[in-house]
């Protein structure tokens, strides 16, 4: 017999197979405006952008970073709004001046908040409206709003909501640097893969003070996050045994820092020093200024990683090559049974 989620699934499928039709018609209906121009403008004509990522993955926040520095780069004189899902999330972009965060509440709970987000958009004809990652619901968003150039990568509903959707190949496989092959396709030249967040003084000086007092005399500090989603989580044992090849390596010199959250609410070794932080851009700062911070394919990952902090990312299914740390300074693992500890604290501590 299914289990329910197997039979979620089918019931997903049988849907999507079966509303093509319809779903193509209707985005054929919506994507119609007067606004629109078959003519792809010129960067002189581009004076407001909108970008659109409506999704609840942190993570996915992170990634976005390297698309709107290069974008910034590409319309240097334009006013840039970043549509997402909640104000939380907007955080991520502080500092990169972006002319606006548009929270969009797309969520059932939320929906007489986003009918008014849509209206109030709706009042602006932007030069420039930007999906670079497919989705049915940000396609959905984007037919309602109004644009001269509507851009996207090619897809059997895109092109109706798009007229400049292209059908072309992601030359990077990495969720965070695959959008920058659009705006190749406009014309510019993307080369720079920053992926980076950027501190005020303040937040960096905050960041550092507490990771030199979590630290205290030890030689080096190593935080950890235990949490993680489906078959990402790595069980306790394994954290063990990492924690004890490590203390192994490098006896009596390591200061150890478990990272809690709502859902890790007590250390893993009882007497293991902790750190929680409901603001995430504190606790990326606090991880920039630790020695090493390991963690599965989950948010806070890629959190430490765009901080620019020296990451161990550990990596049970997913993929590295396209959810894999990005900065020179952290180490991607696959094979965790056969991690070389020694390998790598002699690269951090050489």
């Amino acid at each position: 017999m299914l289990s329910w989620r197997q039979q979620l699934r089918r019931l997903d499928q049988f849907r999507r197979e079966h509303t093509q039709g319809f779903s193509n018609n209707l985005f054929r209906v919506l994507g119609k405006s007067r606004h629109l121009l078959a003519r792809q403008l010129t960067p002189a004509e581009v004076k407001r952008i909108l970008v659109v990522r409506n999704n609840k993955r942190i993570g996915n926040m992170y990634f976005m970073l390297p698309f709107m520095r290069e974008l910034k780069r590409a319309y240097p004189e334009a006013k840039i709004d970043l549509m997402l899902l909640t104000t939380e999330q907007g955080r991520v972009f502080d500092n990169i001046s972006l002319n606006q965060i548009v929270v969009s509440h797309f969520s059932f709970d939320t929906t007489l908040k986003f009918l008014k987000t849509i209206i109030t958009l709706r009042r602006t004809v932007y030069d420039l409206l930007i999906m670079p990652h497919s989705s049915s619901s940000d396609a959905l968003i984007c037919a309602f709003l109004n644009a001269r150039n509507k851009v996207s990568f090619y897809g059997p509903r895109n092109r109706y909501v798009f007229p400049q959707s292209f059908d072309i190949r992601q030359h990077n496989p990495h969720a965070a640097l695959s959008a920058l092959a659009l705006l190749e396709a406009l014309g510019h030249e993307a080369k720079g893969h920053d992926h980076t967040m950027i501190f005020s003084d303040a937040e960096d000086a905050g960041g550092k003070a507490v990771a030199l007092g979590l630290k205290a005399q030890a030689q080096i500090c190593i935080a950890y996050f235990r949490g993680a989603r489906g078959n990402k989580v790595i069980d306790n044992s394994t954290w063990l045994r990492i924690r004890q090849d490590f203390d192994e390596a490098k006896p009596q010199s390591i200061k150890w820092v478990e990272i809690l959250s709502p859902d890790i609410r007590s250390a893993l070794i009882p007497d293991t020093s902790t750190f929680e932080s409901a603001d995430l851009r504190h606790l990326a700062a606090v991880l920039k200024h630790v020695d090493l911070f390991m963690c599965a394919d989950t948010g806070p990952l890629h959190l430490a990683d765009a901080a620019g902090a020296a990451c161990i990312g550990l990596f049970t299914n997913t993929n590295i090559e396209h959810y894999g740390c990005l900065n020179d300074r952290s180490v991607n693992v696959t094979d965790i049974k056969r991690f070389d500890v020694n390998a790598t604290l002699a690269r951090y501590l050489s």
